[in-house]
């Protein structure tokens, strides 16, 4: 298993377990570039997709097993993941949305991160129960990142609970 492999499983695992009503998130994708609109992004090889999102007026970000990546306000953002130490998510809580809200009407603030030097990176993302997908994701680089080499990734810890529930 790849480097970017195992990052890409732990990632995943974390924001899906601490995700809900994925069915109602409707600019945010996990473990893939959001399709509507397109982002324009290539990804470099074996790179993969943590969470990304895009939005109609043209913002769009994708959260990779590397970097960040952003067009927010106008403006291009790139930045290592390993060098992000704080992130300011604002309000991500929006009131519930109605059962069917317009389709043009999907909630976002901005988030803002930070390495050493100051601001590196911005973006704008899905409120509510979407928020869970780029909070997570940065849950992930502050905590789990810098453990990377100790953590098995959840099919690994699967087959331990396994073959120790068989012993």
């Amino acid at each position: 298993m790849t480097r970017d492999q195992k990052i890409a499983a732990i990632a995943i695992d974390l924001i899906c377990n601490a995700s809900m009503k994925r069915d109602l998130w409707r600019a945010t994708s996990i473990g893939m570039l959001h399709a509507e609109p397109a982002i324009p992004l290539k990804l470099g090889n074996d790179e993969r997709p943590l969470v990304s999102a895009s939005f109609a007026e043209g913002d769009w970000y994708v959260w990779t097993t590397r970097r960040l990546v952003s067009f927010c306000d106008k403006k291009h953002y790139e930045v290592n993941s390993e060098s992000i130490f704080r992130a300011e998510f604002g309000n991500f809580k929006e009131a519930l949305q109605p059962m069917n809200p317009p389709v043009a009407l999907i909630p976002t603030t901005i988030a803002t991160f930070s390495v050493n030097r100051g601001v590196a990176a911005r973006i704008r993302y899905e409120t509510g129960y979407a928020s869970m997908g780029p909070i997570q994701c940065f849950k992930y680089w502050e905590l789990k990142h810098p453990i990377l080499d100790k953590l098995m990734t959840p099919s690994e810890h699967a087959a331990y609970l396994k073959q120790r529930n068989a012993d």
